[in-house]
């Protein structure tokens, strides 16, 4: 259920980012969505209702995110330097792929309960949303140019 959720929501931001030109708010909202799930998933650990509705917004918001995400390199960059920007984006997804679930892990030893490294986790997604907000550009409308 959460990931076909995320796919019918992946593919109605995509389609609506594109027709509107317009990437930083439709990927900061959707990180902005998927903090609020992972915090749901935490805060609802008792109540498995809310907790799967948590982790139907978390994936949703975490999955959907990335189709406007990428439109920024090319945006912002061009030739080998949009090469270039998009290997460092991949070079600290996999890193973060392999650091998140020792971190996440360590929480949970350390705190006796996952819903802090979800917590955690949501941070990072609110700090994401931050960024993109605060150092992406805007992108004309009718031109398609930053």
């Amino acid at each position: 259920m959460p990931n076909i959720a995320a796919v019918i929501c992946l593919i109605a931001v995509g389609r609506h980012s594109d027709r509107t030109l317009e990437r930083r708010y439709h990927s900061a909202l959707l990180c902005l969505v998927a903090a609020g799930g992972l915090t749901m998933i935490g805060l609802f650990t008792n109540h498995p209702l809310y907790a799967f509705l948590g982790l139907v917004l978390g994936t949703m918001g975490g999955v959907s995110a990335i189709a406007p995400f990428w439109q920024f390199p090319p945006m912002l960059l061009a030739g080998t330097a949009a090469a270039g920007g998009i290997a460092l984006i991949n070079s600290i997804g996999s890193f973060s792929g392999w650091v998140a679930p020792f971190a996440i892990g360590w929480l949970r030893d350390t705190t006796g309960t996952t819903s802090t490294g979800l917590y955690v986790v949501a941070g990072l997604e609110v700090l994401a949303a931050v960024l993109i907000l605060a150092f992406m550009p805007r992108q004309d409308r009718f031109t398609g140019k930053v």
